[in-house]
């Protein structure tokens, strides 16, 4: 294999294309990314220790980089009806999503991936003469709802609403608070992924969030309807939206997205995240980068053997 393209910058195309270098060091891996390289949305990503030790194993390099950067915590505690559960053992740790980002940049070009930035990949007809194209463009994946017909996506919207926030307020475990409001309940799930920040959910059901308007507000308002609700948990800490990408309202559904195929000749298909209604149960999921990694190693025109999927 002479060249190898991955068609999106985000963890699963950069990780991909690390490995991928250091198994074919004689090929040429350039990476192609839409943001720059300092553009993420979101607060932090999580992974369990499993999942580390996974990362260890496949690339310890970049595995030191992260271990360098994240908070870790053991416990996961639930707050409900005035009662707090403390369940221990659990191993989990929190990074920022941009450090995250940056530790894998910095990686791939140690290893001599090239990576371009701003660069909108409208087909894939540039890369003609590459042995293998890597579609790593994301949940909302230009390149499969190009070739629809041969990935046959099944994409469903659910119908919970969420809000993603951060705050300064940190949490010494991985914290689940339910609240019971007159219209239905909502859910708060929060962690601390550094020093001084931690990410902060909200959920609830569409009709709950419909009740109270929060459809109507503008993202400001609904930042200030959970600090009200949620209050108790935040100890006087403010909630921050970084949102302003988004139109409209800052809540989002949750996507549970399925193809038929995760690959095609030339083009497998990477996706960041194993389908899932809700984040609770994604915390369920460990990365697909396996103790005996992605099986890069076993990498042959036209196809992939195996491909991995990156949880955040």
């Amino acid at each position: 294999m002479k060249r190898i393209v991955c068609l999106g910058g985000g963890p699963a195309g950069l990780y991909a294309a690390i490995l991928l270098r250091k198994a074919r060091p004689s090929a040429r891996i350039e990476v192609y990314e839409r943001n720059r390289p300092d553009d993420t949305f979101g607060w932090g990503v999580v992974f369990s220790d499993r999942t580390m030790d996974n990362f260890r194993a496949a690339e310890p390099e970049s595995h030191r980089a992260i271990t360098s950067s994240f908070h870790h915590w053991d416990d996961i505690a639930i707050h409900i009806r005035g009662r707090r559960f403390v369940s221990g053992g659990h191993g989990f740790c929190g990074i920022g999503r941009k450090r995250l980002l940056n530790v894998l940049q910095e990686r791939a070009r140690e290893v001599g991936v090239q990576q371009t930035f701003q660069h909108e990949v409208e087909d894939e007809s540039a890369f003609a003469d590459a042995d293998l194209v890597i579609a790593a463009d994301g949940a909302n994946s230009r390149t499969r709802a190009r070739h629809a017909a041969v990935f046959e996506p099944d994409i469903e919207v659910r119908k919970c609403r969420y809000i993603w926030l951060g705050t300064t307020r940190p949490f010494s475990a991985f914290t689940f608070a339910f609240e019971p409001t007159r219209h239905g309940w909502f859910q708060m799930h929060a962690y601390q992924f550094s020093k001084d920040l931690s990410t902060v959910i909200v959920e609830t059901r569409e009709e709950t969030w419909k009740a109270h308007g929060l459809d109507r507000l503008e993202p400001p308002e609904s930042v200030a309807f959970c600090e009200r609700l949620f209050a108790r948990y935040l100890d006087g800490h403010k909630l921050q939206s970084n949102a302003a990408h988004l139109r409209g309202s800052a809540w989002l559904n949750f996507g549970r997205v399925l193809t038929k195929r995760w690959e095609m000749p030339r083009i497998p298909h990477i996706f960041r995240s194993a389908p899932a209604p809700s984040w609770p149960w994604r915390m369920r999921l460990r990365s697909r980068v396996s103790p005996s990694g992605p099986r890069i190693s076993n990498v042959r025109p036209p196809r992939i053997t195996r491909s991995a999927a990156w949880k955040c």
